[in-house]
């Protein structure tokens, strides 16, 4: 069980001080019948809630893994901060960020329920909670909250795993959000007004699928201009504990090469020559990180946010009437224009970038239906 308090500021008149709150983390009693308690203040930039459950969850993982296990009596939480200091720790960091901001549900739901206590129900009492609570990515919740729990088994630290045999409850599949030829057509006349960087960055996620890290981590070296390609050899990841930005591999580890229309290659010649010319005027002042010749990035050469770009997409798609959709769904627009024109489900894969055809098969299970009903009208019209 954990508390905490926001404490006083120690120069009321200093506005440079940072916010500060008292973490309780309780630890029950110890022989005598003393309750055994460990505290840590700690400096925040904000007071959001958000904030506070990391540092929270921060020390309590200090705690769990400087403390004696008391194996017979483990309690969720603790079994949750062993898992991120002797698993999770040691993957990469975005395997790190997303195990992290998964758990959190089933961290909220069991907290301080002992391991030995858990039973399947409880873990169907889980699965209805984010269910119907409509939680995003219910699925893989549950199965981050499996794998930890399996990692307690191979650590002899619980006899089974009661999510392991739990069935997931169906879910109505949410219907895919793409433009059609027509709002692509519109939405690439309005483009026209955007910044540069933004206009560039919304055709090459239309017009090749890349997911946004992977076209902000696109360097000079990956565009060739002789055969109009663009090789994805990266993703663009920012590390929030150390604050630094490093190029990591795409999602399935894979480098690929993507054949690009001749009128966007033409106009990314354009733009990247831009680029050159404003990295010159910077002079000294450029303050792009060494290796990383990005594409996109800021005026003075570092990298962006995702957040910068998928903010003012939003903005400009409210801004000009347009059907309101993520920026992610640039990418399902590219499959779906594919798919309507015919285009052979192998290539769409390897465009993608997906790590079977299955995969693709299955997320655009609609659209081939779509297009499997339209092949048998125009062959019943033969006869």
């Amino acid at each position: 069980m954990s508390s905490y308090i926001v404490l006083d500021k120690k120069n009321p008149d200093d506005k440079s001080e940072l916010p500060r709150i008292k973490i309780t983390v309780e630890l029950g009693y110890d022989k005598r019948g003393k309750r055994i308690r460990r505290k840590k203040t700690v400096s925040l930039k904000t007071l959001s809630p958000r904030t506070i459950k990391k540092a929270i969850t921060e020390f309590e993982i200090e705690v769990a893994t400087s403390s004696p296990i008391d194996t017979n009596n483990l309690k969720y939480r603790e079994a949750v901060a062993l898992w991120l200091e002797n698993h999770v720790s040691h993957l990469s960091f975005q395997s790190q960020k997303a195990y992290q901001q998964n758990i959190q549900a089933a961290l909220d739901f069991f907290g301080e329920m002992k391991l030995n206590d858990l039973k399947k129900f409880h873990i169907v009492e889980f699965m209805n909670h984010l269910t119907e609570d409509d939680v995003k990515s219910a699925d893989y919740k549950m199965r981050v909250n499996q794998l930890m729990l399996q990692k307690m088994v191979e650590w002899d630290l619980m006899p089974e795993n009661v999510a392991k045999t739990v069935k997931k409850k169906k879910q109505q599949k949410k219907e895919m959000l793409f433009y059609d030829i027509n709002e692509v057509k519109r939405l690439f006349e309005m483009l026209e007004d955007a910044m540069p960087k933004h206009r560039m960055a919304v055709k090459t996620a239309v017009l090749s699928g890349m997911r946004l890290g992977e076209i902000l981590g696109l360097t000079m070296e990956n565009v060739n201009f002789a055969d109009n390609t663009i090789t994805v050899k990266h993703t663009l990841v920012h590390d929030t504990k150390k604050d630094i930005y490093y190029l990591g591999d795409p999602k399935n580890k894979k480098t690929r090469i993507i054949p690009m229309p001749d009128d966007y290659m033409k106009e990314l010649r354009k733009y990247i020559n831009e680029v050159k010319k404003i990295r010159m005027a910077y002079g000294s002042e450029w303050r792009g990180i060494e290796g990383m010749d990005l594409i996109f990035c800021r005026p003075d050469g570092y990298p962006h946010l995702p957040q910068t770009f998928l903010k003012y997409f939003i903005e400009f798609t409210e801004k000009h009437g347009l059907k309101r959709i993520r920026f992610h769904d640039l990418r399902h627009t590219h499959a779906s224009l594919l798919l309507s024109n015919g285009v052979n489900i192998k290539v769409i894969q390897e465009r993608l970038g997906h790590s079977t055809i299955t995969l693709t098969m299955d997320t655009y299970s609609h659209l081939t239906k779509e297009n499997e009903q339209e092949a048998v009208t125009k062959l019943m019209s033969i006869f």
